[in-house]
């Protein structure tokens, strides 16, 4: 090996030295403050530490223990597991309440709760699309019910694939009613629905949230602004929010119209752009400009 392999094979060692030191640093780190937690809640419910201990492994280890990454016991599986352990024998009426109140907040949360980002939101509407289907085509098959589903995007930035679905001959109808093919109403109807929240404050279609130019792009071009943003939730895309429980608080403050669009009065959109002229003046950059191409300057085919 030449010198400079050999100490760039050094760098890297040391680099890897490094990285693994940190990591045992917080694991430790993550360890202590676990235990400390556990001692509070002891202390808090007036239980010793090894039973709030018992209480979370218990929760945790029928669904983990022994399976494959991506596999799950079976019902039977679970109801025997549990039978079988002595810690969940002779409960007492309160520690059976807290059970179940748990697993019934895991199953409203998993019902209710918004998806982490636009690849799980995908991926349950697709599940969940598929389901309604199967119930539909059965239904048919048993009572001979005629059903149309149409299940579009809310956003032009989401990921979901947009689906029709018609039990029997039900596409005929659209055709022989409407003149129109289900594909055609599907694709107006998830034009429709990508619209509906621009349309209603700014009376304009096919805007694009900016977020980094928010204050330029959309308070001064089109007078209206976001009130309401919740406290300690950076703005952002949703899709680059890092955590479920930020995604959580901002799906709340939506959900209850704590967080909305307003349309700004002329005034207030005078005073807006004072303000960024102000900026402006001051040598503050207002507007971010757009990355630059890769291939800038070079001469391209027309």
């Amino acid at each position: 090996l030449s010198d400079a392999q050999k100490a760039s094979r050094k760098i890297k060692k040391g680099l890897k030295t490094e990285m693994t030191k940190r990591l045992h640093d917080a694991v430790v780190k993550h360890l202590q403050e676990q235990k400390h937690a556990v001692e509070l809640l002891s202390r808090a419910h007036n239980v010793t530490p090894k039973y709030v201990n018992d209480m979370i492994g218990s929760q945790t280890k029928y669904h983990t223990a022994h399976q494959p990454i991506g596999s799950r016991y079976t019902l039977g599986e679970l109801r025997e597991m549990v039978a079988e352990d002595p810690q969940m024998k002779n409960l007492m009426r309160d520690e059976k309440t807290t059970y179940v109140s748990a697993l019934r907040e895991h199953r409203e949360q998993k019902v209710s709760s918004v998806r982490a980002n636009n690849i799980a939101a995908a991926r349950d509407v697709l599940v969940t699309t598929e389901r309604v289907i199967k119930e539909l085509d059965d239904l048919h098959v048993r009572t001979g019910t005629y059903a149309t589903v149409y299940v579009v995007r809310g956003h032009i930035n989401d990921m979901i694939q947009s689906t029709m679905h018609g039990t029997d001959n039900s596409e005929d109808f659209w055709e022989d009613v409407y003149d129109s093919p289900m594909a055609d109403v599907l694709r107006q109807y998830e034009q429709w629905a990508c619209t509906q929240n621009q349309i209603a404050v700014t009376g304009k279609k096919d805007i694009t949230m900016n977020y980094n130019n928010y204050n330029t792009a959309i308070i001064e071009t089109y007078a209206v602004k976001l009130v309401g943003w919740p406290q300690g939730v950076k703005f952002i895309s949703p899709s680059n929010i890092g955590t479920v429980g930020e995604i959580r608080k901002l799906r709340d403050a939506l959900k209850a119209r704590t967080c909305y669009w307003a349309a700004l009065t002329p005034a207030e959109v005078k005073l807006h752009t004072a303000e960024l002229d102000a900026c402006r003046s001051a040598g503050q950059v207002v507007r971010q400009p757009r990355k630059k191409r890769s291939d800038a300057g070079v001469a391209r085919k027309r």
